[in-house]
């Protein structure tokens, strides 16, 4: 359904085959007294679209291009067309083709957002090729002396003009993107019951109706367009055609002329109108979704907003009446210099927590902004992790736990910010000590997976984390305020941010992250980047 599945012999077999069919079919439905007159032509369309979407080159476009030229030939034949006339009209076809992608090219194929936009698509890749087409066969048929040459023209140019309208909205459209959007597996009986509709009504007004009802072939039409948007359109409007081109009395009253004229006047303002109120509908759709988007980005951010001052305000209170208090006590001068060494530790602890709030509140206001810098790089991990664990100070935000770094089995390197991968360790750190208990050791190791990932872990002995955390555990402002820390008389530094920053931050930089908790034995946090090449 799109170019990038699609191998340049598959699409050309397909492209031949379509081409041959669409361009057989619209020959035998053709009238005339004297002469084939085709009432509609979408096999130059189909053979446009095919090119436009599964050519990656010039070397794609020679192999569509001589295919549609095969094609030609072959459904002429099919048809009895002498052998000249065969390869002349076979040529004119090929260059309404080269034309139609010439120009869809030279317009860049834009999303039409206006009158203005849209009437200059259809003038340059639609009536532009048919009328050079319709000029050329005219040529051809006055030098073989055909008295009616400009008949054979006009002709031409409203057969392929009417085959545009018909097909290429439909064609160049027409994904499994769009077909999933309409959820088409779950709307089988609507879709089945639409097109039903849309058969009868056609049959009615062009084989059983004695009376010019048209105008509900028309609405039918419309309302498949309505429901199933331009496939609904499409498949509706080659329905009507197919059954308006078999019926013998179609718009009676008129003579064969006028007959053929009206029919195609009458399917091509039915493919307009139709594709226009696709697009007008595809239009709101996308608006409406665009509105929905913002409602929803703005309820989350009103969400995140009322989280963040509840939760600034609980964990900031206790480091500031901390450092009040410890600040007035040191200030009345009345303390001896031991205690006022421990006031001032205090006070420092405290002010170490407000920045670290700080900190991990300007990078999830930065994150929500879309703002969040990541300079990824090759970083060795060997050298990294030492220097990580190096920099961790043993102070009272790690109880002085004891931190092993295990030898890795062989040199690793991966593509990420330094800065960033030292925050996310850091981060694991503080939550593996969290959730494990004061005596084992947390152990840091690195390995390389087979899936081109490299594997960061850290371990810690210890209780594990509560059933009723773990679905929270990464989220912000999402852990309870009983965790396991708590419960046990320790207080860990931080916000409770640090463990949905280090999820943030490894999947911004193309990575994963995961834990497993076994209660009563141990906890691992562990996280995965890309392997340098």
């Amino acid at each position: 359904m799109t170019g990038k599945t699609f191998s340049p012999l598959l699409a050309a077999a397909a492209t031949g085959i379509g081409f041959f069919l669409l361009g057989y079919g619209g020959i035998l439905a053709g009238t005339g007294e004297g002469q084939v007159v085709t009432v509609v032509w979408p096999a130059t369309a189909f053979g446009t679209c095919m090119v436009l979407r599964f050519s990656r080159g010039r070397r794609d476009d020679a192999l569509l291009l001589v295919t549609v030229f095969v094609a030609g030939l072959l459904a002429n034949g099919a048809t009895g067309a002498p052998a000249g006339i065969n390869l002349v009209y076979s040529a004119v076809n090929l260059v309404d083709v080269i034309a139609g992608v010439a120009a869809a090219r030279l317009l860049g194929l834009p999303r039409l957002r206006g009158a203005r936009d849209t009437l200059r698509f259809i003038a340059l890749v639609g009536v532009a090729p048919a009328l050079l087409g319709g000029g050329l066969a005219g040529l051809i048929s006055a030098l073989s002396g055909n008295p009616h040459w400009l008949s054979s023209a006009d002709q031409w140019f409203a057969a392929n003009l009417v085959g545009f309208c018909m097909l290429f909205p439909f064609g160049m459209t027409l994904s499994w993107r769009q077909i999933a959007k309409l959820r088409l597996q779950h709307r089988i009986p609507e879709a089945l019951g639409t097109y039903a509709l849309v058969t009868v009504v056609a049959v009615l007004a062009f084989r059983v109706s004695p009376y010019p009802m048209q105008f509900l072939v028309l609405m039918a039409v419309l309302f498949s367009a309505v429901r199933f948007r331009i496939l609904g359109a499409g498949i509706a409007v080659m329905l009507t055609g197919a059954i308006a081109l078999t019926a013998p009395n179609h718009f009676a009253g008129a003579d064969g002329p006028a007959r053929l004229l009206m029919l195609q006047l009458f399917l091509a303002v039915c493919s307009a109108m139709s594709v226009r109120a696709s697009v007008v509908l595809n239009q709101r759709d996308l608006q409406q979704a665009i509105i929905e988007r913002r409602r929803q980005r703005a309820l989350r951010a009103a969400r995140f907003k009322g989280a963040l001052l509840a939760h600034v305000g609980e964990e900031a209170r206790a480091p500031l009446s901390a450092i009040i208090g410890f600040s007035s006590m040191l200030e009345s001068g009345s303390l001896p210099s031991v205690s006022a060494q421990e006031f001032a530790h205090v006070i420092a602890h405290n002010g170490e927590l407000l920045q670290r709030l700080h900190d991990d509140l300007s990078d999830m206001a930065r994150a929500e902004a879309g703002a969040l810098s990541i300079q990824a790089q090759r970083v060795a991990l060997a050298d990294t992790l030492k220097t990580c664990l190096g920099a961790i100070r043993l102070d009272s935000a790690l109880g002085g736990k004891q931190l092993v770094l295990e030898e890795m089995a062989e040199p690793l390197t991966v593509n990420a910010d330094p800065v960033r991968l030292a925050q996310i360790i850091n981060n694991l750190i503080a939550g593996s000590y969290k959730y494990g208990d004061n005596h084992s050791p947390i152990h840091v190791r690195a390995r390389r997976l087979e899936d081109g990932f490299g594997r960061i872990e850290i371990v810690n002995q210890g209780p594990g984390v509560p059933l009723s955390e773990r679905d929270s555990l990464f989220r912000p402002f999402g852990r309870e305020k009983t965790g396991p820390a708590e419960r046990s008389g320790r207080q860990v530094a931080g916000a409770g941010l640090g463990l949905s920053i280090a999820k943030l931050l490894v999947e911004r930089q193309g990575g994963r992250i995961a834990f497993a908790s076994e209660p009563g034995r141990q906890t691992s946090f562990w996280f995965d980047l890309p392997l340098s090449a």
